[in-house]
């Protein structure tokens, strides 16, 4: 198999790093060939002699990687370790569950493989990862992963020496390897405000109860009949009632839909991608099974209706859609949260260390045309309001219409008075989007607070050198 460029001198540089270290880290975006590259690196150490054992912790991800090393080695044996297949112990190489080898462990060596591969690494934090590396002390360990980063900002020092990054998610669209994209972005996106956060992220029990199912569905299908109308879209959903209730208002609509999730059983979930595949199916709205894995070209958009404090879900969410394909000039990326604007664009600046993430601050502009546009050569968001888009590029203040802020605080009171809210939930509002001060004076009015609280309010949130 004839590697790009840039695939052939990481996987020299790998090679390189084994050298000092026996812990190595690859960072490589989401379409970029991850996997094409440890197959290569699979293959090398078996025609060394060794054997390999690649984890993985999903069907979809333990096939895909069997079948990438067959495509590069088709005489090679591989042996699947995985409730439902037959094991073969004696394969040079082994793609298992990390699940099942969990329980299958003292069939094998602790001197069994030269190389471990753990696909998705930024998974092997887990206890049942840690274990199965444990037990092979003198392999040396390739973990590839679009994501180096924990919930709570951490890197992966603790598990790996040594980290080699890839090139970047900007770089592989100039190089046409990626989609060019744009990225929609709801103005009454979903509410988290009062969600909890529980092992680092909003509880999604909690972000369900906040956001109607009734009008977030009805949301999400205005604006895929809007941006993306006929593309073939993957929905990431809140929770699986959500997710439910997503697709039934788009086959209400006529659109064909289908909800898939972890406890959706194997075969209909393969029947299910197929007939996506084929185009039989338009939507597929999903929790927690596409977030990683899912290589389908074709894939034309993607409806982002998970709230998330995690840079890495984030990232792998919008990474789905980015693989090129004919007929493909941009991606879609329809986001009806506020992800985009707390974590960036997938083309944002990242610089991926074993110790975490470093991001460069980007500032907004909003201008008449539509689009908001962080660097000039970069693809573009689009930001959608029930009023009109607005574009906005960096380093300039907004360009706002007249009537904007006073619609803006219009269609809040209607929020309020529709969904049975209290009148305080104004007030995160107004903290979250920062209006000046004639909206936080007309706010004083509709909750009955004197005029004096609105000033000392937007001096506190809106004016902070002025505090």
């Amino acid at each position: 198999m004839q590697l790009r460029d840039y695939q052939q001198d990481l996987f020299t540089h790998i090679f390189q790093a084994f050298t000092e270290s026996r812990r190595v880290m690859l960072q490589l975006p989401t379409g970029g060939g991850k996997t094409i590259i440890f197959s290569v690196v699979v293959h090398e150490f078996v025609n060394r002699g060794d054997k390999v054992l690649v984890l993985a912790h999903r069907t979809e991800l333990i096939i895909q990687a069997a079948e990438k090393l067959k495509a590069i080695a088709p005489d090679v044996e591989i042996g699947i370790i995985k409730a439902g297949y037959k094991p073969n112990y004696h394969t040079s190489i082994q793609v298992a569950s990390v699940q099942s080898l969990k329980r299958r462990l003292h069939r094998l060596k602790p001197e069994e493989f030269g190389l471990v591969i753990i696909d998705e690494a930024h998974h092997s934090t887990a206890a049942t990862y840690r274990h199965i590396l444990e037990h092979f002390p003198d392999s040396y360990q390739l973990g590839v992963t679009a994501t180096p980063i924990r919930t709570n900002g951490e890197g992966f020092a603790d598990l790996f020496d040594e980290m080699i990054t890839g090139i970047t998610v900007s770089d592989l669209i100039k190089a046409g390897y990626l989609s060019p994209f744009k990225l929609y972005a709801a103005s009454n996106s979903m509410i988290t405000t009062g969600a909890k956060i529980k092992q680092g992220d909003f509880s999604s029990k909690d972000v369900a109860q906040l956001n109607n199912i009734v009008e977030l569905a009805g949301d999400l299908l205005q604006s895929y009949r809007q941006h993306a109308n006929g593309l073939s879209c993957v929905i990431f959903a809140v929770n699986v009632a959500h997710s439910m209730a997503i697709t039934q208002r788009y086959n209400a609509a006529g659109i064909a839909a289908k909800h898939l999730d972890g406890n959706t059983p194997q075969d209909e979930r393969e029947a299910t991608l197929a007939a996506f595949r084929r185009g039989e199916l338009k939507i597929i709205s999903n929790v927690g099974l596409f977030t990683e894995g899912l290589d389908i070209p074709n894939l034309m958009a993607v409806q982002v209706a998970r709230p998330t404090k995690s840079l890495s879900l984030w990232l792998q969410m919008v990474g789905r859609v980015l693989r090129i394909c004919e007929g493909k000039s941009n991606a879609i990326i329809l986001d009806h949260t506020k992800n985009y604007a707390i974590h960036g664009l997938p083309t944002r600046r990242r610089v991926w260390s074993l110790f975490g993430v470093k991001q460069d601050e980007v500032k907004l502009k909003r201008l008449p045309s539509g689009e908001v546009i962080l660097e000039p050569e970069e693809p573009t968001v689009i930001e959608e309001t029930p009023i009109r888009l607005i574009e906005v590029s960096q380093d300039e203040e907004p360009l706002i219409p007249p009537d904007f802020w006073e619609k803006w605080l219009a269609e809040q009171f209607r929020i309020i008075e529709h969904r049975g809210y209290k009148k305080g939930w104004l007030v995160y509002r107004l903290v979250e989007e920062k209006p000046p001060l004639e909206v936080w004076r007309k706010a004083a009015d509709y909750l009955n607070y004197q005029q004096g609280w609105a000033w000392h309010k937007w001096r506190e949130h809106c004016q902070p050198e002025a505090a």
